[in-house]
């Protein structure tokens, strides 16, 4: 049986704190392997900013080269329409029974989890591996596990990780503006950024 930490989100683009994330959850954990597993069309985002499904894959799989343990995944790209995680989750629990699944989140979907698609089924079909992304303190994030683990008999566990200023919003927003975006992704995925004009103001499809 393996231990399967999943990493799903729009990836648009990947950045070092996604990997940053992903590392925390194998360490602490001591989890088999991590599977970045891109968003075909989120539900919570509008896909007018969100570069084709190709040009995030690549960015993935650059950005996880060499680390044996870190998988690309295009388990919810096979499917057509909103991928909903619930589903995705009862999918994965059909195709491997045997193995143990693990859902990576932020604070802020943390937060928000109980407004996503049968909030309840996620929490029955996995373990919530919770991160402090956006300055939640300590006690809010212990507060909010206690809270979904008496409402849904949820797994929780909060980990820790570096605080890392990063989001996608902001590499884009530098990116169209011509600043610099080295020091918040990695530098393959830099130069894929640059060589195919990502995020120069029209979104490529």
């Amino acid at each position: 049986m393996k231990q399967i930490g999943l990493m799903g989100g729009t990836f648009n683009p990947i950045h070092n704190a996604h990997l940053a994330m992903a590392a925390a959850a194998l360490e602490q954990m001591a989890l088999d392997e991590i599977w970045f597993m891109p968003s075909k069309n989120p539900p919570h985002k509008s896909s007018r900013d969100i570069v084709s499904e190709d040009l995030r894959s690549d960015m993935i799989r650059l950005a996880i080269q060499g680390a044996p343990q870190y998988i690309f995944s295009d388990f919810e790209l096979r499917h057509e329409g909103t991928t909903y995680t619930a589903e995705t989750l009862k999918r994965l629990q059909q195709e491997y029974p045997a193995d143990r699944f693990y859902f990576l989140m932020g604070g802020d979907s943390f937060f928000q989890l109980e407004t996503w698609y049968h909030p309840e089924q996620i929490m029955k079909l996995t373990t919530i591996l919770a991160f402090s992304r956006n300055g939640e303190t300590d006690r809010q994030m212990q507060a909010r596990a206690d809270e979904l683990a008496h409402r849904y008999e949820a797994d929780i566990r909060l980990l820790s990780m570096e605080e890392m200023p990063v989001s996608s919003s902001l590499i884009r927003d530098r990116v169209q503006n011509g600043q610099p975006v080295g020091a918040l992704v990695p530098p393959a995925v830099e130069e894929y950024i640059r060589t195919n004009h990502l995020y120069k103001g029209s979104v490529t499809t």
